[in-house]
C-alpha cells in the first residue's frame, strides 16, 4: 500500500546532509537547511492574501479542536486513516477561507515542504482550460503539474479555496474527478473549501463527486455566522 506523504523534520534534513557531505560541518549544514526552508516560507507566505497573512488555528474559536483533529487524520498512514482530504464546508463568509489560510500557515511554519501549491477553484479551471485547449497541461509548471504533483516537484498539500456552488460543467467534472483519483491513490492530502452543504453535495457535484467527497474526506462543518458581519459589528460598536 501506499504511504501518505512522509516530510523529513529539520533535524533530519540536517543529518542527511550531513551524512550526504562527509566534508561539511553540522554547523555548515545546518545554516543551509535553515537558509532553504527560511526562503520556502518567505515564498509560501509572499502567496497567501493580504487579509489571510496573519491567519491563525488559534482564531477559530469552536473549530479550533475539531480543524486540528483534521489535520492530524489526513497525515496518518493510510492503514489507519485513508482519507486524505479536508472540506470546509459553510456559508459565505463563515471563515473557511481564513481557515484554509491559517492552515497553510500552520505546516509552513512546521515544514514549509508540506505545503506544495495555493489557489482558487476559478483559477484552476481558468488555467486548466487554456492548457487542455493547447495540450499543454503536461509541461512542467503547468496548473495540471501543480496541483497533481506529476513532476515530482510540487509535493505537499494542496489548497483550493472556493469550489464553485454552480453546476459543475462536464469539464469541471472531468478535471475534478482527476485531480481528487490522482491524490486519493497516491495518499496526497488536499483542502477544499465550498459553500455547498454535505447534504447538497450530490445535487451540485453529482454522484461522482459526492461519493469521493464524503468516502475520502474530513469534512468540517462551518456554521451558520458570518464571521465578516460580526468583525464589521464588533468593529462599529467599539468606534
Amino acid at each position: 500500500m501506499a504511504s501518505k506523504f512522509q516530510f523529513e523534520t529539520r533535524d533530519e534534513r540536517i543529518e542527511r546532509m550531513f551524512r550526504d557531505n562527509p566534508g561539511r560541518s553540522i554547523q555548515l549544514c545546518t545554516a543551509v537547511v535553515d537558509g532553504i526552508w527560511d526562503k520556502k516560507r518567505e515564498l509560501i507566505t509572499s502567496r497567501i492574501p493580504e487579509r489571510f497573512a496573519e491567519a491563525s488555528i488559534t482564531d477559530l474559536g469552536y473549530l479550533e479542536k475539531e480543524v486540528t483533529r483534521a489535520i492530524g487524520e489526513i497525515f496518518k498512514p493510510p492503514s489507519e486513516n485513508e482519507t486524505v482530504g479536508i472540506i470546509l464546508s459553510g456559508p459565505a463568509g463563515s471563515g473557511k477561507t481564513h481557515t484554509g489560510y491559517a492552515i497553510m500557515r500552520l505546516l509552513a511554519e512546521k515544514n514549509p515542504e508540506m505545503v506544495a501549491y495555493m489557489t482558487t477553484y476559478p483559477q484552476v479551471m481558468q488555467a486548466l482550460r487554456q492548457e487542455f485547449a493547447k495540450d499543454a497541461y503536461e509541461e512542467l509548471g503547468s496548473m495540471w503539474d501543480k496541483i497533481n504533483n506529476n513532476s515530482g516537484m510540487y509535493d505537499g498539500i494542496v489548497f483550493i479555496d472556493d469550489l464553485s456552488v454552480s453546476k459543475q460543467t462536464d469539464f469541471e467534472v472531468d478535471k475534478l474527478t482527476m485531480f481528487l483519483d490522482r491524490r486519493m491513490n497516491e495518499y496526497m492530502p488536499f483542502i477544499l473549501t465550498t459553500n455547498v452543504a454535505p447534504e447538497n453535495f450530490k445535487e451540485v457535484f453529482g454522484e461522482r463527486l459526492a461519493s469521493r467527497f464524503t468516502g475520502y474526506c474530513e469534512i468540517v462543518l462551518f456554521d451558520e455566522r458570518d464571521k465578516r458581519l460580526e468583525e464589521e459589528d464588533d468593529s462599529s460598536e467599539t468606534s
